[in-house]
C-alpha cells in the first residue's frame, strides 16, 4: 500500500445540514476496542463492518458502510455543534482497508463524487498521478477493497438485525420463564 496523494482542507460548517456534519465514533462503539479512542469522520466516510469486530451483531460479512449511516447506533453521532473541521484525505494506489485510531476503514476512492468536489488544479494532478478514469463510473484508483452500502441499505440492515434481536430476547425469556416454573413445579412435587 503506497500512499499517492494527500489533501487537507479546512471546511467552515455553519451552514452544513446535521447529516453533512462531521461523524464522531467513540471508543468502543464498533466493538471492543474499535476505535480504541474517539474518531471523528466525514459524513461519507466509509467504516469497515461486519469484518474484525466491527458491529458483528449487525453485518454477517464485511462491507464498507457510511458514518453516517450507522448515527442511529449507540456511541455514533452527528457533531452538530461543530462551527469548522479541517478534512484530511489520503489516497493509496488502489482503495485500500486501512487503521485509524484502532479501528478499520478505507483510504480515499477517487471515484466521480469525489472527483466533483475538487478543484480542476487537484483533478489535473490526479490524473498525472492515477492516470485517466477508464469510464465515467470508475475510480483512479481501481475499484472499492469491500462492497460499499449505501446508506439506506446499512440503516435497514441495522433496524432488522435490531428486530430479530429483540424477537430471539423475547423468545429466551419466555423459556427462561418456562424453566423456571418447571423447576418450582418440581421443586414443589420433592417437597410433597
Amino acid at each position: 500500500m503506497w500512499q499517492r496523494w494527500v489533501r487537507s482542507s479546512l471546511h467552515p460548517l455553519e451552514e452544513a445540514e446535521v447529516d453533512d456534519k462531521p461523524v464522531l465514533i467513540q471508543a468502543g462503539a464498533l466493538g471492543a476496542g474499535r476505535p480504541a479512542q474517539d474518531l471523528i469522520v466525514s459524513p461519507q466516510h466509509r467504516i469497515l463492518v461486519g469484518g474484525d469486530g466491527q458491529l458483528l451483531k449487525y453485518f454477517d460479512s464485511e462491507a464498507f458502510a457510511p458514518a453516517k449511516a450507522l448515527t442511529k447506533l449507540a456511541g455514533i453521532r452527528h457533531m452538530k455543534g461543530k462551527a469548522k473541521m479541517t478534512w484530511i484525505h489520503f489516497a493509496c494506489d488502489r482503495h485500500e482497508v486501512v487503521m485509524a485510531n484502532g479501528c478499520l476503514s478505507e483510504s480515499l476512492l477517487l471515484g466521480p463524487m469525489v472527483l466533483k468536489m475538487l478543484t480542476r488544479d487537484e483533478r489535473r494532478a490526479l490524473t498525472g498521478i492515477f492516470g485517466a478514469a477508464v469510464g465515467a463510473s470508475i475510480a483512479l484508483n481501481g475499484p472499492a477493497a469491500r462492497t460499499c452500502l449505501k446508506v439506506a441499505e446499512v440503516q435497514r440492515q441495522i433496524a432488522n438485525s435490531a428486530s430479530s434481536n429483540r424477537s430471539l430476547t423475547a423468545k429466551e425469556i419466555r423459556k427462561w420463564d418456562s424453566d423456571a416454573a418447571m423447576e418450582q413445579y418440581e421443586a414443589e412435587r420433592l417437597r410433597a
